[in-house]
């Protein structure tokens, strides 16, 4: 048998479908046949080994800057400073930048004013730098490199009130900082106010009755001395205020500093918050990193696996500390007094990284009244039949509360008891003269109100003001609260004609609605009057 074996002579065995493997073929080259029909494609080859590893990526890139830290500012107190009673309280700042050097001027109260307000708890120091910023990202083949360390949190600064001793009234009070600038304790000296102003003299008492004429020949006795008048009220003590520091706490970076008072006007206690400085700007992305080299393909076969990736990169540097943020600035700005007895204040008319306090401070309470005078001396015997040609005198016996139903309405007081009278007659809660001429006219009158008003207090000839006897006072609140009380005293000396009647009578002159008016019995509303002259 000839075939030709791909224009190939050969003498082999060769095996197919039309021969088996025992039968020796002998194959010539013959013409070239026609191209047959293509043969099912072979099996796949094996796979080829595999690549060379990757070269290792380049470094990860550097973190981004870390955040900002805190600002710290430090307070200091450098000096405090006594000023005369009634002139304006003042802080002064002397440092600069995240320094506060606070320097306090405090004026003496009023007579009987309790100890100068405290001052305002110095700003807690910021924490430190902050924190690292995280790696930058690598390039495709090397995993990104860790975040760099955080730094520390600084510690807040903290205010507490030390110890708050008593001194002598005329001294100096005195704010200590016994702790450092980032955890004041502040020691506070406070002086006691001034002793009040002594109180009125007493009225005077009225002259006794006139002897009778005696016989001619000797001078007879002088008449017996008038009694004295009722002794002036006490005025209520004023109360001692107090202030301490209550809470500080840190609130978060562009917040509002806040102040309140969690205690009460006369014993304040003051709660700090203090907002943390802003945070860094984020450092800026580091560039990505080259891609990796491609692993060689493998020979015959199907193209083997992909290499192992390449081992991690190191972790990049730490990136740089961000900048230091800019230091917090505080300076004093208006300070202004309040009334006594108010809650003092402090509020920031700035920012929290430009602080501007506004203070405003109560002016001490008015002292107690000082005890009633002594009785003045006997006046000298006057000559034999000569004295006083008319007096007379009224007071209450029992609590009243007058009707005041509108402003400027003048209500009469109720005067129910008789004092000793001579050449004038007494009748409802008035005096009658008897004779023409020059009387002095003396009254008192303590008003206790539930509300704050003014009031008016006059004399009156015949319902009709007497113009230099009208007294015109505010009502104070007394120390217990809740009641408020105005004294009107007054003595003038006037021309009166026979059977012109005077009583008392009170005004307010804003509108009392819904307030309770009353005059307690006794020494609280008295009117006297008694004729100078003798003709």
């Amino acid at each position: 048998m000839a075939c030709s074996f791909f224009g190939n002579d050969c003498n082999k065995n060769y095996c197919n479908r039309y021969t088996n493997c025992s039968t020796r073929v002998v194959c010539r080259r013959g013409a070239t046949g026609a191209t047959g029909i293509a043969g099912r494609t072979g099996p796949t080859g094996p796979t080829g080994p595999t690549g060379p590893t990757g070269p290792t990526g380049p470094t990860g890139p550097t973190g981004a800057t870390g955040a900002t830290g805190a600002t710290v500012v430090t307070v200091d107190v450098v000096a405090t400073n006594t000023l005369p009673a009634g002139e304006p309280a003042s802080v002064v700042q002397s440092g600069v930048g995240s320094t506060a050097d606070l320097s306090f001027f405090i004026p003496q109260g009023d007579t009987g004013a309790t100890g100068a307000t405290g001052p305002t708890g110095a700003t807690g120091a910021t924490g430190d730098t902050g924190a690292t910023g995280p790696t930058g990202p690598t390039g495709p083949t090397g995993p990104t490199g860790p975040t760099g360390p955080t730094g520390t949190t600084g510690a807040a600064a903290t205010i507490t009130v030390g110890s708050v001793s008593g001194l002598q009234p005329g001294s100096s009070p005195t704010v200590t900082n016994s702790g450092t600038s980032g955890a004041a304790i502040f020691d506070f000296g406070i002086p006691a106010g001034a002793t009040g102003a002594t109180g009125a003299t007493g009225a005077t008492g009225d002259t006794g009755a006139t002897g009778a004429t005696g016989p001619t020949g000797p001078t007879g006795p002088t008449g017996p001395t008038g009694p004295t008048g009722p002794t002036g009220p006490t005025g209520p003590t004023g109360a001692a205020a107090t202030i301490s520091i209550g809470s500080v706490s840190g609130l978060q970076p562009g917040s509002t500093p806040t102040v309140t008072n969690s205690g009460t006007s006369g014993a304040a206690i003051f709660d700090f918050g203090i907002p943390a400085g802003a945070t860094g700007a984020t450092g800026a992305t580091g560039a990505t990193g080259d891609t990796g080299a491609t692993g060689d393909t493998g020979v015959t076969g199907a193209t083997g696996p992909t290499g192992p990736t390449g081992p991690t990169g190191p972790t990049g540097p730490t990136g740089p500390t961000g900048p230091t943020g800019a230091a917090a600035t505080i300076t004093v700005g208006s300070v202004s007094g309040l009334q006594a007895g108010s809650s003092p204040t402090v509020t920031n008319s700035g920012t929290s990284g430009a602080a501007i306090f506004d203070f405003g401070i109560p002016a001490g309470a008015t002292g107690a009244t000082g005890d009633t005078g002594a009785t003045g001396a006997t006046g000298a015997t006057g000559a034999t039949g000569v004295g006083l040609n008319a007096y007379a005198g009224l007071y209450n016996n029992t609590t009243q509360t007058p009707s005041l139903t509108s402003e400027n309405n003048y209500t009469q007081v109720e005067l129910n008891t008789e004092m000793p009278t001579y050449n004038c007659t007494t009748g409802s809660n008035q005096i009658t003269v008897q004779e023409q001429g020059d009387y002095e006219i003396n009254y008192h009158v303590q008003i206790n109100s539930t509300q704050e008003l003014t009031f008016n207090a006059t004399a009156r000839n015949n319902s009709t003001p007497i113009d230099e006897s009208t007294v015109e006072k505010t009502a104070l609140e007394t120390a217990t609260g809740g009641t408020f009380v105005a004294d009107c005293v007054c003595s003038v000396i006037t021309t009166l004609n026979a059977n012109d009647v005077i009583d008392l009578a009170i005004a307010s002159t804003t509108n009392p609605s819904g307030a309770t008016i009353t005059i307690l019995e006794n020494g609280d509303a008295t009117l006297t009057v008694k004729k100078l002259d003798n003709v």
